[in-house]
């Protein structure tokens, strides 16, 4: 289990990752507690306790306890090819951060910010990576292009047997041929994470979640680009209870504004 404290604006944030276990709540307002079920966890969730709002979600996994070229047999072949040719071809470098800077936080956090302005996506939070980098719990990995521009980056939380995809962002560019250039890249970026977490000794690969009846373009398109490297699709258990009058607020006016999402309203008849 892995526990994050954090501040967001004036709320004191805790993420826990993994199991629920003993933590200490002292000086917290919110707790937001994410389990993946793994094979072999049943899918029977208990019910929470009362004041607690939970969503069941999905997410895709890979199994890395496979070897490599049994993992590579599961992508696709349109990704496959997408992957040899940034390998072969395009004049693109993997970098990995295990151990990133504030620096090198910061100029993450800055690429990001950009690139979730143009989707309208939350914004990352600096001090919940700084965190998890300070728990040995954080990877950056991004891909460069020959003049040193970064294309895609993408970060991890890192646990004990697992990883999960907390962020990735892409540069912008109007020139189809980067365009088409930056999607083999993030599919590059993604194998060569998948080899090195590996290597690491990770069990499970997580990308994060996945859309639950994806209607909008973009969130299928996220699905999909998800689906091509094979994997599975499981239940995540998340969980948000309060610890002060202040939580007690926050987690109302989220449940008031996500009430009607599909991993709420699975919650309630699983």
């Amino acid at each position: 289990m892995v526990n994050v404290r954090y501040m967001r604006g004036l709320v004191k944030m805790m993420d826990s990752y993994g199991p629920m276990g003993d933590i200490n709540v002292s000086k917290v307002d919110v707790i937001i507690s994410t389990e993946v079920l793994f094979p072999p966890t049943k899918q029977e969730l208990p019910t929470p306790e009362k004041g607690v709002l939970q969503s069941i979600g999905k997410t895709l996994i890979i199994d890395l306890q496979r070897s490599e070229e049994e993992i590579y047999a599961d992508i696709g072949k349109n990704a496959r090819y997408k992957i040899n040719r940034a390998s072969k071809r395009d004049p693109i470098t993997y970098h990995e951060l295990t151990a990133p800077t504030d620096e090198e936080i910061e100029k993450f956090v800055a690429f990001f910010d950009g690139f979730s302005k143009h989707k309208k996506i939350q914004k990352a939070n600096v001090g919940r990576l700084k965190g998890l980098r300070d728990q040995d719990s954080l990877l950056i990995s991004y891909v460069m292009d020959e003049d040193s521009h970064v294309l895609c980056y993408h970060a991890y939380l890192k646990t004990d047997t697992y990883c999960s995809l907390l962020h990735s962002a892409s540069a912008r560019f109007e020139n189809s041929t980067m365009r088409n250039m930056i999607g083999r890249a993030n599919r590059f970026l993604h194998w060569q994470d998948m080899k090195s977490l590996k290597k690491m000794g990770h069990k499970w690969f997580d990308f994060g979640g996945l859309f639950i009846d994806a209607s909008a373009a973009d969130e299928k398109n996220i699905n999909q680009f998800k689906e091509e490297f094979g994997g599975r699709t499981v239940d995540v258990d998340k969980r948000f209870s309060s610890y002060s009058i202040i939580g007690h607020l926050v987690v109302f006016l989220f449940w008031f504004k996500m009430r009607k999402k599909p991993e709420f309203l699975r919650a309630k008849v699983i």
